[in-house]
């Protein structure tokens, strides 16, 4: 632990973030508030974008509250394609 004086301590999410290199976009998705996963870009210094909900009331199943507030398969592709430097992505497998 760094705080104990072991200043090479790491912790998981730095050994897992650290194998993907900087100039990577991490897109974080959740059922709750996107501010909750957007710490994690500052881990390694990783550029993110966070989506999950954002105003809360609505009812409905759960793939209808998914396609409204964005955090379903399409929209987290979407997302991917529109932020990402490359080829398009198409479609979903």
């Amino acid at each position: 632990m760094r705080k104990r004086g072991h200043k090479d301590a790491q912790s998981h999410i730095e050994r897992m973030l650290g194998a993907i290199p900087r100039h990577c976009l991490l897109i974080t998705v959740i059922d709750g508030h996107p501010a909750t996963l957007s710490w994690l870009g500052g881990v390694q210094g990783h550029r993110t974008v966070s989506l999950g909900v954002e105003h809360f009331g609505q009812t409905g199943t759960v793939q209808d509250l998914y396609h409204h507030y964005g955090i379903n398969a399409e929209a987290i592709v979407a997302a991917a394609s529109e932020l990402s430097v490359g080829r398009k992505i198409s479609h979903i497998l």
